[in-house]
């Protein structure tokens, strides 16, 4: 079966989540990704706790989050059995990726511009917290920071509370970012034979994602004050009744964009009527808000939704991922797909909200144990049997 990126070579010294996602998504459309990590104790985000609490045999539920589809090669990157290795891999490579800080590979030998001697037409992506270059470069970056940073922190939580998302957001969003930028250059690669240097950075993705809110700061004279609602109203810059309320079986609903006229006739509060122009709504949010959490208090979580389905208006029910994973919709789009581990024997990981009719994504490879494939990928170089194992045992 013909996948989307068949015939593409990747090495991948990513670590943690925005690189090693992004890699995923490139090897889920059918890349050959070769993972490089530490021969001790590989990637850092296999030792990452979640919950407080590791897998059966000790891997991260992190870490198989984000390493399907991949080859493990175990090396210590610094041995001169490693250097040649590698560079006889990025000969025959497209595409590499790396999250190191800003100037550490290349102090290592294995930047830029030490691939492209070997390589001359390989494309170079570069993931760190605010770019290669600029008064930063020597900061740690990390997704909460790029959320601090970007003003994303600032717009969230209560008035008197800003508050972090709770899921790596600018991670996740960087991961995205990386495959757009690759998948272009392997399209100008394709056209012109030409390789270049990408740079995806956390905090000019954090900033991205939130185009719409900056637009408005930018644009609307005077430029407004993005003031968090006292109720915990979510989204700053929308009025009520937008938000999450609470209904009589302690479970939660979302309500969207609802004309004002139409709420108040539909959970029969004709005190809401009041506010029905678009600058009520946002001016008064604070005060619409407990009227409109005093109804919904009144019924379940099921009912509410299925009366205002009927209605059409924007609600849905609040899961928690015990109940995602149950959800009619989920599983027909099949979000949610079951893979044998060597190790651990089945798990469960997060398919690719991506389907294609004539080259479909695989989710074939489960995340591999470290160096689970260094002996498969020497041979492949050509190295004979003796000389591997010489070559892993000096890679300590």
């Amino acid at each position: 079966m013909n996948r989307l990126l068949d015939g593409v070579k990747i090495l991948d010294f990513t670590q943690y989540k925005a690189g090693p996602m992004g890699t995923q998504i490139l090897g889920d459309m059918g890349a050959d990704i070769i993972k490089i990590e530490r021969s001790r104790g590989g990637d850092l985000e296999r030792r990452f706790a979640t919950f407080g609490r590791f897998t059966g045999k000790g891997d991260s539920p992190f870490f198989l989050a984000m390493n399907r589809n991949k080859r493990s090669l175990a090396l210590n990157i610094k041995t001169p059995e490693a250097k040649e290795i590698i560079y006889k891999l990025a000969a025959e490579a497209d595409v590499v990726v790396q999250n190191f800080r800003p100037g550490v590979l290349k102090k290592l030998g294995y930047g830029y511009e030490d691939f492209k001697k070997i390589n001359p037409n390989i494309i170079y992506c570069s993931n760190s917290g605010y770019g290669l270059t600029g008064p930063y470069v020597k900061r740690p970056g990390q997704d909460l920071l790029a959320q601090a940073m970007s003003g994303l922190i600032m717009m969230n939580g209560t008035e008197d509370s800003p508050t972090a998302v709770a899921t790596s957001v600018p991670d996740a969003v960087t991961a995205l970012y990386l495959c757009i930028a690759i998948l272009g250059a392997l399209y100008h690669k394709k056209d012109t034979g030409e390789g270049q240097e990408i740079d995806v950075d956390l905090l000019s993705s954090a900033i991205a994602i939130q185009q719409e809110e900056i637009s408005a700061y930018l644009n609307l004279k005077p430029r407004p004050e993005f003031k968090r609602s006292k109720t915990g109203l979510a989204a700053p810059w929308n009025g009520a009744p937008y938000g999450i309320y609470k209904t009589s079986d302690q479970k939660y609903i979302a309500l969207g964009v609802v004309p004002m006229e139409k709420l108040s006739e539909l959970i029969h509060a004709p005190e809401l009527a009041e506010y029905t122009e678009l600058e009520d709504a946002f001016d008064h949010r604070d005060d619409i808000r407990p009227i409109v959490q005093e109804k919904i208090l009144q019924n379940t979580q099921e009912y509410w939704v299925d009366y205002m389905l009927g209605f059409d208006v924007w609600c849905a029910p609040v899961n928690s991922f015990k109940e995602m994973i149950h959800d009619p919709q989920v599983i027909h789009n099949q979000n949610i797909r079951k893979m044998s581990h060597s190790v651990l024997g089945e798990i469960g990981v997060v398919a690719q909200p991506i389907r294609c009719s004539k080259t479909p994504l695989c989710y074939e490879m489960a995340p591999p144990v470290l160096g689970q494939h260094s002996e498969e990928i020497l041979h492949e170089l050509g190295y004979e049997e003796e000389k591997i194992r010489d070559i892993l045992s000096k890679q300590i």
